[in-house]
């Protein structure tokens, strides 16, 4: 009866045939996988190690040279400008020393003078007093051909970096009658619009009188500005010549503003004279000219205005 009883043994199918196989095959591709993840993971955690590694040499490398060159830049300066004020001592004791100098070596140090420092000195009262110095000197014409020709050099230098900025104007005079020359005829003024950082001037020129001994011309120039609905005019008198330079010599504008007028040309015996009115801000003028306080106030809070976000309305809000 037991042995009757006893169920009969199940055959195994192909089922679990395949599960008595696949379970150990299983285990070793979980193994597998688990040490190629751990793999990967370790390789990629080096990678980026090493990468932010680099990374930092990098930053460590840019900032050590950063330094670097600000302090060659730094010490470059410092002997640059030791070296001027040495140049410029020499030169202004040769022309304070008691002793009696020759107009070639005036002319020399001037030039010398001009070229390294036209953007910081005011230098037309000592052209004018080699230019007196030289009037007696057998080689008269070539020393006031080496004042002129160095004037006109600085003159178109200074030129060039106003032009970046800038705007102008080009005019002809005739200096026996007083006016201007154009296609129509002559004319007793000469007025011209500029604008400038968005302001409209309109520049006024008048000739009062010319020197042919000194080549030079005195000018009046009137600067009409709308603003607000009303007209501020500003009206200067100057002489013009060759050794005017824009830089240093200009007539200060309202908003950081600056204007000057370069002479060209002087042809005594033609009657006429070529000059150009500059229009430039004020950054562009030469290093003893200084702004004023309010117009740097008046220029950064303009800035931070323009770049502050303009607030989005709330259309719930009435």
């Amino acid at each position: 009866m037991a042995e009757d009883s006893a169920e009969p043994k199940k055959e195994r199918d192909g089922w679990d045939k395949a599960e008595i196989v696949l379970k150990p095959v299983g285990g070793l591709f979980t193994a597998i996988a688990v040490a190629v993840l751990g793999f990967w993971t370790s390789n990629y955690v080096r990678s980026r190690e090493v990468r932010e590694a680099a990374l930092r040499e990098r930053l460590q490398t840019r900032d050590t040279n950063a330094r670097l060159y600000s302090e060659l830049t730094s010490r470059r300066e410092e002997s640059e400008s030791a070296l001027r004020k040495d140049m410029f001592k020499s030169i202004i004791d040769s022309f304070l020393r008691t002793g009696q100098s020759t107009p070639e070596q005036e002319v020399l140090n001037l030039e010398l003078l001009v070229y390294n420092f036209h953007e910081s000195l005011n230098l037309k009262p000592l052209f004018r007093h080699i230019q007196r110095r030289v009037k007696d000197s057998p080689q008269r014409s070539e020393y006031l051909g080496r004042l002129n020709r160095v004037a006109g050099e600085v003159t178109k230098k200074q030129m060039l970096v106003i032009s970046e900025g800038g705007t102008s104007f080009d005019a002809t005079a005739n200096l026996k009658t007083l006016s201007f020359r154009g296609p129509g005829g002559d004319v007793p003024s000469l007025a011209k619009d500029l604008v400038l950082d968005g302001i409209r001037r309109n520049f006024k020129l008048e000739v009062l009188d010319s020197d042919p001994k000194s080549e030079g011309l005195e000018l009046r120039v009137t600067v009409r500005t709308g603003e607000g609905g009303r007209v501020e005019t500003t009206s200067t008198e100057f002489w013009l010549d060759y050794f005017d330079f824009p830089m240093i010599d200009n007539t200060r504008l309202p908003h950081d503003q600056r204007f000057a007028v370069v002479l060209n040309n002087f042809d005594a015996a033609g009657g006429s004279a070529d000059f150009t009115l500059a229009f430039f801000p004020g950054k562009y003028t030469g290093l003893r000219e200084k702004p004023y306080y309010d117009e740097v106030l008046t220029k950064l809070l303009s800035e931070g205005e323009r770049r502050a976000p303009t607030s989005t309305p709330d259309p719930t809000r009435k």
